[in-house]
């Protein structure tokens, strides 16, 4: 029997939660930060208006980016200065085995604090908010009742309880990435969507919606229950081809369409403002919000990757190659992931190396005892480098993603001798992480002819590293200094999908073009 979910906290904001609330989420940047006074609150707000009088030009943009730790909120004019921003922090809930949970409130309490705070900053700077835009991880699932009542917390795209459905589903494995463009996973919505109807048979019952995150919160501002295909194309219930569900994978996950939310392109307007919510936060009545797809697609287009050639690579927990194309390409094979993109009409090839800075953090941890700074341990990997590298990684710290997916596969350390260096092992465990995303690009090649990549994360900020990687890859890498590449990826995906800029080229050019950059080119 499957672990029962946590107890959900029953602190939904009502239409949306009260003025008081808002007001207090108001005083600390960061759950858990110490409030700030009110003559200091004060103060930042009254800087922050001055800023934006003197910057703002329309229309102006607000953009949400709810990720796996924070939700942001960060108000751009139409030539991409940030203008005002509001973070506020959480954490998802542990549980038993694969169990991962959290509170729906977390999510709704944080868009109130965050629309009320740049209401507050917009009002005495006396400047409108045009739009509003959101993107956000993708594949967490929650239950709804007819009035929008959260029934349980949100299964969060890492839980895992879906495993023994996806074993399930294993004979259907091949249909399924034909018609989805995604092998079956536990990441996906399709599979938690199933677990809920299988293992909380009441709450099924009683449910009216099936949504995710940014769908639940969209639903709390606009009232409407509607997503875009970048949120489609990551459940295993949309034909990829067509952008429409699809009754054969809505019968064989089980799931009934009414319980889904309808589909739109991303980029396009979701719904307006209610009354209710315009109240709870000082934002304006009737405001279009827009739905501007997958914080993973959105993060690609904010590093450029606009057009075919281009290629990105995130350098975070895992590693995630990803690139663009006109059309979900023919005779797919699954080693890679085809995702709808940001921009309408256009697809991605993703995939995922699972372990990067986690395995990197836990080799620090392990084998460098003490404080040695980035900056210290980046001189000795350059040095390890340029001495030669000899042993070698398998970096299947927790399985093996794509392109050959496989969950039981470990990591390993081979080559060794007694004149191996504990630096020379570091740097082979980077140059064995980055041989697992040449491979995926290699696999991307098979659709899309690659020629250059952008580069972020953490790890990119020690320069040797980037040289490592440029140099596996055999092609060019341009590190853009600019951390908000997701948000910024958004505000292209809305400006472009209403008709503000005719291309996302164009988009990037005005809003990103002006950002400091560094190249590195291969050297072996």
């Amino acid at each position: 029997m499957s672990a029962a979910p946590l107890a959900p906290e029953n602190k939904r904001i009502d239409a949306v939660g009260t003025a008081a609330s808002c007001e207090a989420s108001l005083t600390s940047q960061v759950s858990g930060a110490s409030p700030l006074s009110d003559a200091s609150a004060s103060a930042e707000l009254h800087a922050a208006a001055s800023s934006l009088r003197r910057k703002a030009s329309s229309p102006t943009t607000l953009v949400i980016d709810v990720g796996t730790s924070s939700m942001r909120g960060i108000l751009f004019d139409v030539e991409g200065h940030a203008l005002a921003q509001h973070q506020v922090r959480y954490q998802p809930r542990y549980g038993k085995p694969g169990q991962v949970e959290q509170p729906a409130s977390d999510f709704s309490d944080a868009l109130v604090a965050i629309c009320s705070h740049v209401a507050i900053t917009t009002s005495e700077a006396g400047a409108p908010i045009d739009l509003i835009a959101m993107t956000a991880q993708r594949s967490s699932v929650i239950a709804v009742d007819a009035s929008g009542e959260a029934l349980i917390d949100f299964l969060m795209w890492q839980d895992t309880r879906t495993a023994g459905i996806c074993e399930r589903l294993a004979p259907h494995a091949a249909r399924i990435f034909e018609l989805s463009g995604t092998r079956v996973n536990t990441v996906f919505s399709g599979g938690k969507m199933a677990w809920i109807r299988e293992n909380l048979p009441e709450i099924y019952a009683r449910t009216k919606r099936l949504a995710n995150i940014p769908e639940y919160l969209m639903h709390l501002m606009c009232g409407t229950w509607r997503t875009d295909h970048t949120y489609g194309s990551r459940s295993n219930l949309m034909n990829i081809r067509t952008r429409e569900w699809d009754e054969e994978l809505l019968k064989l996950f089980g799931v009934e369409q009414g319980k889904l939310c309808e589909l739109a392109e991303p980029g396009s307007v979701i719904g307006h403002l209610t009354d209710s919510f315009a109240a709870a936060t000082g934002l304006t009545a009737g405001t279009p919000v827009v739905s501007a797809g997958g914080d993973q697609q959105c993060g690609a287009v904010g590093q450029g990757v606009t057009s075919s050639g281009r290629f990105s690579v995130v350098l975070g927990t895992g590693a995630f190659p990803e690139t663009t194309c006109d059309e979900a390409p023919e005779a797919l094979r699954d080693d890679v992931i085809v995702n709808a993109a940001c921009l309408a009409g256009r697809y991605t090839l993703e995939a995922n190396v699972p372990t990067c800075c986690s395995a990197f953090d836990w080799f620090r941890r392990e084998f460098y005892p003490g404080d040695m700074s980035f900056a210290e341990l980046g001189g000795r990997l350059e040095a390890a480098y340029a001495a030669g590298v000899h042993a070698v990684v398998e970096p299947h710290f927790q399985g093996r993603g794509t392109p050959v997916w496989d969950p039981s596969a470990r990591a390993g350390f081979s080559n060794i001798s007694l004149s191996t260096t504990r630096d020379e092992l570091l740097c082979a465990l980077l140059l064995g992480i980055f041989r697992e995303v040449k491979l995926n690009l290699d696999s991307f090649a098979r659709y899309v002819e690659l020629a250059d990549g952008r580069v972020s994360g953490g790890l990119t900020q020690t320069h040797v590293v980037n040289q490592m990687l440029a140099d596996s890859l055999g092609m060019p890498l341009t590190r853009l200094d600019d951390a908000e590449s997701t948000a910024r990826g958004a505000l292209i995906s809305t400006l472009v999908g209403q008709g503000i800029y005719n291309s996302a080229d164009d988009a990037f050019d005005a809003t990103c073009g002006d950002g400091a950059s560094e190249t590195f080119t291969p050297e072996r």
